[in-house]
């Protein structure tokens, strides 16, 4: 049984929602989180923001190695 959410037999031009840019996106709740609370946990949500975009960041590169090496 094939899995319906996978993106493989797509065409390339069809687009389509990356991983990474999802946890790129997630990176903004912590600074807006920290925009709305007080000063004592802007350190620690602006930490957490940048633990997560470093992530996608790592995230997008081991997609692009793949798909070099696939191609």
């Amino acid at each position: 049984m094939s899995n319906p959410n996978t993106n493989e037999g797509l065409s390339p031009d069809v687009p389509k929602f990356e991983p990474w840019l999802a946890v790129m996106l997630l990176a903004i709740v912590p600074m807006l989180a920290a925009l709305a609370l007080s000063r004592e946990f802007v350190l620690h949500l602006t930490a957490v923001s940048s633990i997560l975009f470093v992530a996608a960041i790592g995230m997008l590169v081991v997609q692009e190695r793949r798909k070099k090496s696939s191609d």
